[in-house]
């Protein structure tokens, strides 16, 4: 048991730099195994400022308080907490009956904070990963009921009738005839994750909205928003991450990505970069693992460095995130560091 112990440490990179022939002591491989990384400190200190900002209600956030409270809950979830937990679990469970609380009678989430279909998709993939982590029935049936109305709405969304290289897509209202690849990112999620809590979703609306996600991948690697030859830095992740729920994570144009984001890596600067970290994280740790591995260490560390006392993130130079408030900001960035956990079934192959 011993030996598989240090292997584990070995492999985690927990392990000290050692002289030839010499060996971890067994308090030394407890007090590695208890130990936390910087990266785990700030994952914790960022879940505590999350729940400092809940009100009486459940609502976390400001203007969008229906999807940030919805990220909030992912980045706990990210973290390995669950509403069964003792110490988190309350917290969860008040922050889940607010949300379900927002959802209107059509199963749409977007509508009662207007965070239209981005605050739907980022409900719904919450509500994917909730399903089946508590003990309680109720609740669990409930967040069922709630989930399965919710993707009827992203189903209809995907089958309304476009044109012009936008089929398969999705946008910021249900009954737009046009899409957006950042929208189409969350859908796809969504999606993907109430797949694998086992309730149905047509093939084809997976597959035409992965087509969607290829057809704004250039050969070359480049990612754009509604027009294929832009090169969106913040959605090069989105797409690496739709080319593999689709099952192609081996097509060429994922290695282009990756060797895009690597020559281009995450700095403190610039727009959209939480949006960025998050899907710098996301796409490469399931398409790109390789890379992953050698990118992770950066992203970990700018996020730690520049993380406040009070476990939430300022704005970077140059952002343009700033409105959407410490609770987003916040959320991402958890959500970023815990892609190695591996907990979320979205993230999984």
């Amino acid at each position: 048991m011993r030996a598989i112990i240090v292997i584990l440490v070995a492999c985690l990179g927990l392990a000290p730099a050692l002289a030839p022939g010499a060996e971890l002591s067994d308090q030394q491989v407890i007090d590695l195994l208890a130990a936390e990384r910087p990266r785990d400190v700030a994952v914790r200190r960022a879940l505590g400022y999350l729940r400092g900002l809940q009100t009486p209600r459940g609502a976390v956030g400001g203007d969008y308080p229906t999807a940030l409270t919805a990220l909030a809950v992912l980045a706990h979830l990210a973290a390995g907490h669950t509403p069964d937990d003792l110490q988190h679990g309350p917290w969860l469970r008040t922050s889940l009956a607010y949300v379900l609380d927002q959802q209107e009678d059509s199963g749409y989430f977007g509508k009662a904070d207007n965070s239209r279909m981005y605050g739907h998709g980022i409900v719904t993939l919450m509500l994917a990963e909730t399903l089946g982590m508590c003990r309680d029935d109720d609740l669990d049936e409930r967040i069922r009921a709630a989930l399965e109305r919710a993707v009827v709405v992203t189903i209809n969304a995907a089958q309304v009738v476009k044109g012009g290289g936008h089929e398969g897509g999705w946008r910021y209202q249900p009954n737009e005839n046009v899409s957006d690849l950042s929208l189409s990112g969350w859908q796809l999620m969504s999606l993907h994750a109430t797949q694998q809590v086992g309730i149905r979703v047509p093939p084809a609306v997976i597959a035409n909205g992965v087509a969607y996600a290829r057809r704004l991948t250039s050969a070359d690697g480049k990612v754009g928003y509604q027009n294929p030859g832009s090169d969106h830095a913040a959605l090069r992740g989105t797409a690496m991450l739709s080319l593999a729920i689709g099952g192609q994570g081996d097509a060429p144009e994922v290695a282009r990505i990756a060797d895009r984001i690597r020559s281009d890596p995450i700095a403190w600067q610039g727009p959209w970069f939480f949006y960025r970290c998050y899907y710098d994280a996301v796409g490469l740790a399931r398409a790109a693992p390789r890379v992953w591995a050698d990118y992770a260490p950066k992203l970990e560390a700018t996020l730690v460095e520049h993380q406040n006392a009070d476990g939430s993130w300022p704005t970077p130079p140059g952002d343009n995130e700033g409105g959407h408030g410490q609770a987003y900001r916040t959320s991402l960035a958890v959500l970023a560091l815990a892609v190695n956990r591996h907990v979320l079934p979205a993230y999984q192959r």
